[in-house]
């Protein structure tokens, strides 16, 4: 798919459904070590690779998008996704438990409110958003932070 700012929408959907599942792996942990050896390290692994897959997914985001939103760190979702990918054994598990606890609320909501934003623009399409509503695909993304009418 070419980036096209109507093709965002998908990505950025992508991007909060990663973010609901990485939220349900972490709610019973306090600690960053509860988070690391919870169910021997599968809730680790799988928000890992579910952080890897936000920045993944913020690279596919046209540049039109990221300049509209400059306030979002596109650049700095990609660069974490490379150090997941690249140095896995480097990781922090610290830092990795600090982002998910204080970054990602912030970009969950920043995400909502450009889907908001660009709904009420008519620069994605409200029926993308109800098909994604009814899809299991997408069963960790509260659409009522949408605002969809």
């Amino acid at each position: 798919m070419q980036p096209n700012i109507k093709n965002d929408l998908l990505y950025l959907l992508g991007i909060l459904e990663s973010i609901g599942k990485i939220e349900r792996y972490t709610l019973p942990c306090v600690t960053a070590d509860d988070f690391y050896f919870l169910n021997n390290q599968l809730n680790f692994n799988a928000s890992l690779n579910l952080l890897a897959n936000i920045g993944e997914l913020s690279t596919k985001i046209s540049a039109e998008l990221k300049n509209k939103y400059p306030h979002i760190e596109w650049q700095k979702l990609k660069y974490f996704r490379n150090r997941i990918v690249h140095d896995y054994a480097g990781l922090d598990i610290y830092i990795v438990f600090k982002i998910i606890g204080m970054e990602l609320p912030i970009l969950k909501e920043e995400i909502e409110k450009i889907i908001s934003k660009e709904l009420s623009l008519s620069t994605f399409d409200i029926e993308e958003v109800r098909v994604a509503q009814n899809s299991i695909f997408y069963s960790h993304i509260n659409f009522d932070k949408l605002n969809i009418k």
